[in-house]
C-alpha cells in the first residue's frame, strides 16, 4: 500500500528526492520510502558505483537512480533538467561532508590553529550552497507538489546556542549553521507557495561521516523516527530545526 503523506489536511501518494542516497542515512531514507510505498528519487554522485541502490532496484520498480554531484552545479541543473516535469512531493537536501575524513579523525583540520581552508570552502560549497542551488531548481516541482516539502538536513553541530561543552569542528559546524539561517530565509520566501522547509538534525548515527564505531544510533533508528517527524508536518512548522524525535531545537 503506498504511504500517504498527510501535509495541509491532504492525503498523497509521496515522491520523495533525497541526495547523497548511496550510503549512510541517505541510503536508509530513500529504503525506508521504498518499503512504505513511496517513488523514490536517489541521487548521488556516481550511479553504476551505488551498489545497495542496485540491489533495491529489482524489488523496488519505484525506484530511479540519479547523478548528483554536490561539488558540481552543473550535475544539478542537469537534473532538474531531466526531473523537470515530475512533482516531487518531498525533496531531502540529505547529501553533506565532513571533509575528507569523518569523526573522529576529521576534526584533525578543523581544530583551532590546524584548519584546512581549503577543506572548509569544499565543505561550505556542498554543506550550504549545493541545499540552496537544490531547492532553486527544484521549487516548481515542490510547489506542483501535494506534500510540498523540502527539508534541509543540520545538525545538532550546528546549534550556536547548543555549542557549550566544546568548540572544534570549525569548518563543519559553520556550514550547518548557515544552513539553518538559509532554511529559515527559505520558509520565509516561499511561504506564499505553501511550501514547509524545515532543517532536520538526525542524531549521531553510525555513518562514515558521523563516526560508524562511536555513533549512538543506527541509521535505521534515526530515519524512522526522521520519517515519522515529517509525516505530520504542517506549514505552521516551516522555518523550524527538528531532531528526528521531533524535539525543536535552539538556534
Amino acid at each position: 500500500m503506498p504511504i500517504k503523506l498527510r501535509t495541509k489536511g491532504i492525503a498523497c501518494v509521496q515522491t520523495v528526492l533525497v541526495t547523497g542516497a548511496n550510503r549512510g542515512i541517505g541510503f536508509e531514507i530513500a529504503r525506508q520510502y521504498l518499503a512504505r510505498g513511496a517513488e523514490v528519487l536517489a541521487c548521488c554522485r556516481a550511479p553504476d558505483k551505488a551498489q545497495g541502490l542496485l540491489d533495491l532496484r529489482p524489488r523496488y520498480p519505484s525506484l530511479g537512480i540519479f547523478k548528483a554531484d554536490m561539488g558540481d552545479f552543473s550535475s544539478l541543473e542537469s537534473l532538474a533538467y531531466a526531473l523537470k516535469d515530475k512533482k516531487i512531493d518531498l525533496l531531502i537536501n540529505n547529501a553533506g561532508s565532513y571533509g575528507p575524513k569523518g569523526i573522529p579523525e576529521g576534526k584533525s583540520y578543523q581544530t583551532f590553529g590546524a584548519v584546512d581552508y581549503q577543506i572548509w570552502s569544499d565543505i561550505l560549497r556542498i554543506n550550504l550552497q549545493a541545499p540552496l542551488r537544490m531547492a532553486e531548481l527544484f521549487v516548481e516541482n515542490v510547489a506542483a507538489s501535494a506534500g510540498k516539502t523540502i527539508v534541509m538536513m543540520s545538525s545538532e553541530l550546528g546549534s550556536i546556542a547548543g555549542n557549550i561543552s566544546a568548540g572544534q569542528s570549525y569548518s563543519y559546524r559553520s556550514s550547518k549553521a548557515a544552513l539553518n539561517m538559509v532554511t529559515k530565509g527559505l520558509a520565509l520566501d516561499l511561504a506564499g507557495r505553501g511550501i514547509t522547509v524545515v532543517a532536520m538534525a538526525p542524531g549521531w548515527v553510525r555513518t562514515d561521516m558521523g563516526g560508524r564505531d562511536i555513533a549512538a544510533l543506527s541509521p535505521a533508528e534515526s530515519v524512522a523516527g526522521q520519517i515519522s517527524v515529517l509525516a505530520s508536518l504542517q506549514l505552521k512548522d516551516s522555518g523550524s530545526f527538528v531532531d528526528y524525535r521531533g524535539a525543536k531545537l535552539p538556534w
